[in-house]
């Protein structure tokens, strides 16, 4: 790339939402280049050598990702394939295993097993969840609006109920309401939670619930009954052939395909702009090139963004003061194990496929309280004795990640805190709460320790330093109502736009917020074009203020 050439846009940060707004300005026709401080694309979700030349990424997602996104980049035509798994998630109780069949009648069975009637009150939820996504009119497409204006959109009584508990209440509070089996808000609140050191009992904790019910009110067309969308436990992606490093691998060659350039191992240092006339005009690099652009997309976590790239007069000091100043509260504590061979799943229910179980993600959380339990001992500075975990064993979908007929299991455990009381993450602390790990698993895995040949325990500290995630939280902040609807990361640059012209937020700090969607990735795109083709819509409140006399 040459140094001096002028480009339509600059995208800091190579994580995959970076990638896909790259590739979407790129199918446009704008000369863009993409700029990553790390010596790989794709953050968590990119290749990583855990293990010497075993290779995968960090991500444990399956399912997320927007169908949007590889039907509209093509990214089947660069090699990315899916398999959808049936089941597609076993989860560990402490004294059962949980199969989240496709089939909705085998899954009700074992909800009724662990409290009579429970299927009809899961599925009276999910139901009023889908009402009340679809009655808001979120679209996860656009930017939202803002929390207070959500509930005037609302008439129905049963709605404005439901509401009332999902946004001013706590998960714990509605799913004891609606729910008889602690068990079944665990599997709920895993999906609610598990990135998150929030505990199931604060405020506005159930809203990790409404997002699958957004995407289905967002897309277009209408969804049958029996459509994995529908149920909350479950995901409909899939699981990408080649460990999800592949969607990465399909994102690359596709902006490629669009003349996207990329440099990897180049920090950025400053974002640059015209104090005279309020806009962007490129970046500088750690090393000191400059890299002139009419456009930049921010695709970093916005503190870091705040904190270390811009200065006062960019957005003005107050903002810049507020964003920089979010806590990160990050808890992610990675493993990830070779095995000469697989053992089989424990406490199956009756007619469970066993290879089938095996190539499905799993997860650990026994109930509520346990979830609550492990987030308060984190807040305090303490591991849990029983950590949540979610994992895969990618080599049963993705064969060849390793030689000679071994295995490999990736497991994200929480909660893991960033501080951790009388001391930091040295290798004797990380590698007693990696073992404390593998015990765990050996409910679900019996014989699990005697099969390990080799395996990597990452700490928090770790992996901020590795991965770039700031305290090791993996969503680039909370996932609250309060800092999602109109406000992330903050009020005056919630919608992908500053009132720095030019000037684009994008990555997992800025709406819908965390996890493989490459949803904000493509909306900051759209703002781009959007604006391209009518700058007037690239104006704020704050333009006016912030322009000389």
């Amino acid at each position: 790339m040459c140094a001096m050439k002028r480009l339509d846009a600059v995208v800091v940060g190579g994580g995959h939402n970076g990638l896909v707004a790259a590739a979407y300005l790129g199918r446009a026709g704008l000369r863009v280049a993409v700029v990553e401080a790390r010596d790989r694309l794709g953050g968590p979700c990119g290749a990583y050598e855990f293990l010497p030349g075993r290779t995968l990424s960090f991500t444990n997602s399956p399912g997320s990702l927007n169908p949007a996104v590889v039907r509209e980049l093509r990214l089947a035509d660069h090699g990315l394939r899916f398999v959808r798994a049936d089941p597609t998630v076993v989860h560990r109780f402490a004294d059962r295993s949980f199969a989240g069949w496709r089939d909705q009648a085998r899954v009700d069975g074992q909800l009724d097993a662990l409290a009579p009637g429970e299927a009809a009150r899961y599925r009276a939820l999910i139901t009023g969840l889908d009402r009340l996504g679809a009655a808001l009119g979120v679209s996860l497409d656009e930017p939202p609006p803002a929390l207070d204006e959500l509930r005037g959109r609302l008439a129905d009584p049963d709605d404005l109920k439901l509401f009332d508990a999902v946004f001013d209440g706590s998960l714990r509070g509605l799913l004891a309401e609606r729910l008889d089996s602690e068990q079944v808000g665990g599997l709920l609140g895993m999906l609610a939670l598990n990135a998150q050191l929030v505990p199931p009992s604060a405020p506005g904790t159930a809203i990790g619930l409404m997002m699958r019910p957004f995407a289905r009110a967002s897309a277009a067309g209408p969804t049958g009954p029996g459509d994995a969308e529908r149920v909350a436990l479950r995901g409909s992606t899939g699981l990408p052939v080649g460990s999800m490093s592949a969607i990465v691998d399909a994102l690359e060659a596709s902006f490629r395909a669009y003349g996207v350039e990329f440099r990897t191992g180049t920090p950025v240092a400053r974002i640059l702009y015209d104090e005279r006339g309020g806009a962007v005009r490129g970046v500088v690099t750690a090393a000191g090139e400059e890299l002139p652009a009419d456009r930049v997309v921010a695709a970093v976590n916005p503190v870091h963004l705040f904190r270390d790239l811009l200065d006062d007069g960019a957005l003005g000091p107050g903002i810049r003061a507020d964003v920089a100043g979010q806590r990160m509260r990050g808890s992610a504590f990675k493993l990830v194990l070779e095995v000469d061979s697989l053992p089989a799943y424990a406490g199956l229910p009756d007619g469970a496929d066993p290879e089938a179980a095996r190539a499905c993600q799993f997860r650990f959380g026994d109930s509520l309280g346990h979830i609550e339990e492990s987030v308060t001992a984190a807040l305090a500075g303490r591991t849990s004795d029983r950590p949540l975990m979610w994992g895969l064993v990618p080599t049963l979908t993705s064969p060849g990640l390793t030689p000679g007929g071994t295995h490999l299991i990736s497991v994200n455990a929480w909660h893991a805190p960033y501080a951790p009381e009388g001391g930091g993450w040295d290798g004797e602390r990380v590698e007693a709460f990696g073992r404390r790990c593998v015990a765990v698993l050996e409910e679900l895995m019996p014989g699990l320790g005697d099969r390990i040949t080799d395996h990597r325990f990452m700490g928090p500290v770790e992996i901020e330093r590795e991965l770039g995630l700031l305290e090791s939280n993996i969503t680039h902040g909370d996932m609250l109502p309060a800092g999602l609807f109109g406000a992330r990361p903050h009020p005056a640059v919630a919608g992908y736009r500053t009132p720095l012209r030019g000037f684009y937020l994008s990555g997992a700090g800025t709406w819908p917020g965390g996890y493989v969607t490459g949803t904000p990735g493509r909306n900051a795109a759209r703002a781009v074009l959007t604006d391209l083709r009518d700058p007037a819509h690239h104006t704020t409140d704050d333009d006016e203020q912030r322009r000389p006399a």
